[in-house]
């Protein structure tokens, strides 16, 4: 399986919130679990799809204290 780029990501990125946005906010979570669920069928690996479930619903972690130099 390859990465995307950074360059990549971002389009994607773009494509995505144009599509949450046409989607509109009474149908978003709807569009959101049949993109997800297009997604699973497509590349399968249900396991590795339920793992990025959990990941994606756990809170960000905090902010790296910045290193002091002295």
């Amino acid at each position: 399986m390859s990465t995307l780029t950074f360059e990549q990501l971002e389009t994607l990125y773009d494509e995505l919130a144009a599509a949450i946005d046409q989607a509109g906010p009474a149908q978003e979570s709807v569009f959101l679990a049949k993109l997800v669920l297009a997604m699973a069928h497509e590349f399968g690996h249900a396991d590795r799809i339920s793992a990025l479930l959990r990941e994606c619903l756990a809170p960000p972690a905090p902010p790296a204290e910045p290193q002091r130099l002295i």
